[in-house]
Order: structure tokens, then C-alpha cells, then sequence
């Protein structure tokens, strides 16, 4: 049977080569599309990382969950602006949802180290920031996207349910694993590790196929600055600015 190091070096074997692959396909793309793709290596190379780093930690007797907790933050960071962005929502609910679902994920591992009420309270409170969460990707933000092309919606949409599979998966696992004592170490691992497959790998092959869909958003919608108005985009200066940030 594969033990716990195995299958965490076995596993960011895999993630450190599908960010390789999704660097590949990003630079295929058009330099104004690019932004999103690399938002997607970022993102799996993080993870790649920290399941390295957490087979390390674990050699020497070292904690991991703090280490994993940390890739957590650097993925959704790299992975949500994406989906802001695909929808066409502006800085401040890109803010905000990026804020509850980090926020989420370390009261999810505070309440791991407390007990009793306060274990509890820390416990709806995940509860609480998930049901935030939910709300603002199909509140506002959905939206936000109504008035999408076709392309650039059909996206949006898959991107949208792929981000609730992963996030509820997470939220379970971490109660059954870490609050409620229900899997073991190494079951808790197997089923995150499935999870963070299926979002990672689902999520770079749904975004880095759209090129359509990619380049309609950077039209209109950038990644990194969030403006809602970018109609110089296509114009020389701008397109030697793509260029060169490359």
C-alpha cells in the first residue's frame, strides 16, 4: 500500500508537470490572453510545492497542516481573480470573495487546535464563510455575468460549479479530518489530494481551452488591475506593454 510520503511526492509529481504543461499551453496563447494562464500555473505550481515541502516537513517530523494551509492561500489567490475576471465583476467583489474564502481557510485550521464552544463557534464560522462564499458567486457576481458572450458565459458557468465541487469537498474533508476526527491522517490526505486534483487540473483545462472566452475577458475586464473599462487595450502601446511584460 502507498504510504503518506508516496503518495505526497507522487502527487506533487503530478502537479509540478501539469503546471508545466499549462505554462506550455499559455504560451500559445495571445500575450493579452496570457494573464489567465499564468494565473493557473501559479496556482498548481503552489500546491506542487507545498505537497513537496509538506513530505519534507513530515520526514522530519514537522507539522504540515500549516504548510498546507499557506498553498491553499496562494491558490485561491491566483485561481479567483480568474473567475472575477471571466465574470466581468469588478475589484471590490473580487476583493471580497477572495477575503471570505482565505478567511475560511484559516479559521478551518484555528479550529482544528481549539475545543468546546469555541471549537464549535470556529466550526459555523467555516460553515458561516462558506455560505458567504456561495453567496457571492451566485449573488452578485453571477450577476455580473448576465450580459457575457456566449463563450465567455458557458465558462464562467463551469468555472463557477468546478470552484463549488472543490470547495465543499474541502470544507468536508477538513471536518471529517481535523474537527470531528471521523478519517484518519492518511484517508483525510488521499480524499484533499483528489479534491485539489480534480479543481487544479479541471480548472487549467477548462480555462487554457477558452481562448475565445480569454480573450473577450481581457477585452474588457483585466486580471490584475480589475478595471471594467479597458477599450485602449487593443491599441499599439498597449499591445507593447503585453509584450514586454512577458
Amino acid at each position: 500500500m502507498i504510504g503518506p510520503l508516496a503518495l505526497l511526492g507522487v502527487s506533487s509529481g503530478v502537479l509540478v508537470a501539469a503546471a508545466l504543461v499549462f505554462y506550455w499551453r499559455t504560451r500559445s496563447l495571445r500575450p493579452v490572453s496570457r494573464p489567465y494562464g499564468y494565473a493557473v500555473v501559479v496556482a498548481t505550481i503552489a500546491m506542487g510545492a507545498t505537497y513537496l515541502c509538506m513530505a519534507v516537513a513530515d520526514m522530519s517530523g514537522i507539522g504540515t497542516d500549516f504548510i498546507r494551509f499557506i498553498g491553499y492561500t496562494v491558490m485561491w489567490a491566483a485561481l479567483l481573480p480568474v473567475v472575477c475576471a471571466v465574470a466581468g465583476a469588478d475589484r471590490r467583489l473580487t476583493l471580497l470573495l477572495v477575503t471570505v474564502v482565505v478567511g475560511r481557510l484559516w479559521v478551518t485550521l484555528g479550529s482544528w487546535f481549539l475545543e468546546g464552544a469555541l471549537a464549535m463557534i470556529a466550526t459555523l464560522g467555516t460553515f458561516g464563510a462558506l455560505g458567504g462564499g456561495l453567496y457571492l458567486l451566485f449573488g452578485p457576481i453571477s450577476r455580473a455575468a448576465r450580459t457575457l458572450p456566449a463563450e465567455r458565459a458557458l465558462l464562467f458557468t463551469k468555472l463557477k460549479y468546478l470552484l463549488v465541487l472543490g470547495w465543499c469537498g474541502l470544507v468536508v474533508t477538513g471536518l471529517l479530518s481535523g474537527s470531528l476526527t471521523l478519517a484518519d491522517d492518511f484517508v483525510g490526505q488521499l480524499i484533499v489530494i483528489y479534491v485539489e486534483a480534480i479543481l487544479l487540473l479541471g480548472f487549467g483545462g477548462m480555462v487554457l481551452r477558452s481562448s475565445a472566452a480569454l480573450e473577450q475577458t481581457a477585452s474588457s475586464t483585466g486580471l490584475l488591475s480589475f478595471d471594467t473599462e479597458l477599450g485602449d487595450a487593443d491599441t499599439p502601446e498597449s499591445t507593447e506593454h503585453v509584450d514586454h511584460a512577458d
